[in-house]
């Protein structure tokens, strides 16, 4: 069975068009906040953004793997989807109350967050979006076509409101709050027609269920949370060190290879859930389709990479920085592409957990 069938073309397709939108939205809405905010606010945006996805990796905890592992190979089983999606929910809600009342403590207190503290306030919408997306069940029952709706109803709204909304230089604490109210509408919709759909009980949660998901996946979670670390604190070391203007530059930087971070993201979970499928039925079949979709993917990913390396000042000027810095960022853009195909490397063993 080859992995190029009919079925799998359009559901990556759909999937494809839902997460165009993650792809290009960054360079409707980049230059449009560089432009009216300026490149030290876009720093900030950058540093409340980072520590948001930090935050994020906390209240995933292991949903985005071992959740949509376990979806997938139950996904004929309505009681066990039910089970395991009210206990993961569940053990995301008690983690969502913790982290954010930590971070709360944290930005109110500590002098590095507080002197900007409505922005990271604001930027805690991100980490509620994050809590109700449901994407990770939809990719264990290789529901594409709903992964897509979100997307595109969750990024036209924050696309808009940022449009209207982010007018003059103070602006910029509403872009994170814009970004995670589009998530939490977007993701609202998808939840609602799942427990529809799937006719899911909002009544049976059960507490043992979920305190024993925090238990059996505290090790794992805890990797992800470093690696979490390690992809975005970057940003915000430079910008304790540096200041927010230098932020501003890497995050323009950081926001175009992370582009590429996104497609290798969705990538990654569109094979997954086929690929822990096909290993519980044949571990020889299974390891043929990881090697098929990582191998193409890679060579794909290199072509695509060498265009952008060629066209580096180009595309820098794009994002309405000032002119005398493209030729400044130029060889630490082009040295940022390595990351992304770095990932593409280390990131598919991932799949084999």
């Amino acid at each position: 069975m080859s992995i190029f069938n009919k079925k799998k073309i359009k559901d990556f397709f759909i999937y494809g068009f839902g997460q165009a939108i993650n792809l290009i939205s960054p360079f409707l809405v980049m230059p449009f906040l560089i432009f009216n905010c300026g490149q030290e606010n876009y720093g900030k945006i950058g540093v409340g953004f980072a520590l948001a996805l930090i935050l994020n990796s906390i209240v995933d905890y292991g949903s985005y793997i071992n959740g949509v592992k376990e979806i997938s190979i139950n996904r004929d089983d309505k009681a066990i989807l039910e089970l395991k999606l009210n206990s993961i929910y569940l053990s995301k809600l008690i983690l969502l109350a913790i982290v954010v009342f930590l971070a709360t403590i944290m930005i109110l207190f500590v002098p590095f967050f507080s002197k900007d503290k409505t922005v990271f306030l604001l930027s805690l919408f991100i980490v509620v979006g994050q809590f109700v997306n449901p994407a990770w069940f939809f990719q264990g029952v290789e529901n594409f076509k709903w992964i897509s709706i979100i997307n595109i109803i969750s990024k036209l709204v924050y696309i808009a409101l940022v449009l209207l909304f982010v007018r003059e230089k103070n602006d910029y604490i509403y872009a994170n709050f814009f970004l995670g109210l589009g998530a939490i509408i977007g993701n609202s919709i998808g939840i609602i027609w799942l427990m529809n759909h799937f006719s899911f009980s909002v009544k049976n949660f059960s507490l043992a269920p979920a305190l024993k998901i925090l238990k059996d996946e505290f090790h794992f979670s805890v990797s992800q949370v470093f690696l979490s670390l390690y992809q975005f604190f970057p940003i915000i070391i430079i910008s304790y060190i540096s200041g927010n203007f230098i932020a501003g530059q890497f995050r323009v930087i950081d926001q175009i290879v992370t582009v590429f971070k996104t497609y290798l993201n969705m990538f990654f979970y569109f094979v997954y859930s086929n690929i822990c499928f096909e290993l519980s039925k044949s571990y020889h079949y299974g390891i043929k389709a990881w090697k098929q979709y990582n191998g193409y993917n890679f060579i794909l990913l290199f072509v695509l990479l060498s265009i952008v390396f060629y066209n580096s000042e180009f595309i820098l000027s794009y994002t309405k920085i000032e002119k005398s810095q493209i030729a400044i960022l130029t060889p630490y853009f082009q040295l940022a592409l390595l990351i992304p195909l770095l990932t593409a490397l280390s990131q598919p063993l991932r799949q084999l957990n």
